[in-house]
């Protein structure tokens, strides 16, 4: 049995603040909905200023997932930026 905090979901469709404070970014699980390329870019911040943590490619009908168990400290909070296309999906937030 693991010690790690669980994650909490946060739903994206666009590009948005999804956290504010201090948390641990814990993972992506993201899918391309309009069949073109799609590009994501996830901050350490509010705005798209902050400082960058991941940065995603999508092919067209693309899906990425990733799960960091240890995630990665955000001292401002977690911004989600959707650069092209259209996706869904969920920002795991610790």
């Amino acid at each position: 049995m693991s010690n790690r905090p669980a994650a909490n979901p946060v739903g994206v469709t666009t590009s948005a603040a999804v956290f504010s404070g201090a948390c641990v970014y814990k993972g992506v699980s993201v899918r391309e909905t309009a069949g073109a390329v799609a590009s994501l870019r996830i901050f350490d911040g509010t705005t798209a200023a902050g400082t960058l943590l991941a940065a995603i490619s999508l092919p067209a009908n693309g899906s990425f997932a990733e799960n960091l168990p240890d995630g990665v400290r955000a001292t401002t909070g977690i911004y989600f930026s959707v650069v092209a296309g259209a996706v869904e999906g969920s920002v795991r937030v610790g």
